[in-house]
């Protein structure tokens, strides 16, 4: 297993600990298998994230192995957003287009607003984002940009993975961290 499903396995038995707290559920207790999982693993990177809409059995999981995440979390400001799993939130760019998917923001532009790559043959790794949603466009330099509802994603460089802040979003007023349908996310 990689890393990615280590965390997560360790987050869902957490998850479900947590969640027995205060629903008369008693000696609630994670795995020998979770705890082996759990031992040595960094988990400062899922610090500040709401799991609490994580199911007990990881359903809307799609495992990927491209070394992109597109998970579905609930940001506060913004509500419910994509990030990857350090907490990065996915933004979508209006002068993209989704029908046909294009992609515009190159050079200078993808120096601050860096896309989502895939390599080739590779599928990203999902959580409560629809996998029918999920595609591929093919930018000027060959490389394979992962669209969101045919909305080519990007980071933005400026944020900190903390989820607590609305960075980037209405930049310039194209800018927009994307909801796991693929519309814009709310504004604050």
């Amino acid at each position: 297993m990689g890393r990615t499903h280590l965390i997560l396995a360790g987050l869902a038995a957490g998850v479900l600990s947590l969640s027995a707290c205060g629903s008369g559920a008693q000696d609630e207790q994670v795995t020998p298998q979770a705890q082996t999982q759990m031992q040595g693993h960094d988990m400062s990177s899922m610090q500040g994230h709401d799991m609490s809409n994580m199911s007990g059995d990881m359903a809307g999981m799609h495992h990927g192995d491209g070394g992109v995440e597109l998970w579905a979390v609930q940001s506060g400001p913004l509500g419910t957003v994509v990030t990857d799993a350090a907490g990065h939130v996915m933004h979508r760019y209006d002068n993209d287009s989704a029908s046909p998917s294009t992609t515009t923001c190159t050079e200078d532009c993808a120096a601050e607003w860096p896309p989502v790559l895939l390599g080739d043959g590779q599928q990203p790794e999902l959580m409560g984002v629809d996998a029918s949603k999920v595609g591929t466009v093919t930018r000027e330099d060959g490389t394979q940009q992962v669209t969101l509802a045919g909305w080519p994603l990007y980071r933005y460089a400026g944020d900190d993975g903390s989820l607590t802040t609305t960075a980037g979003q209405g930049t310039g007023g194209t800018w927009f961290a994307v909801a796991p349908d693929g519309s814009k996310a709310a504004t604050p």
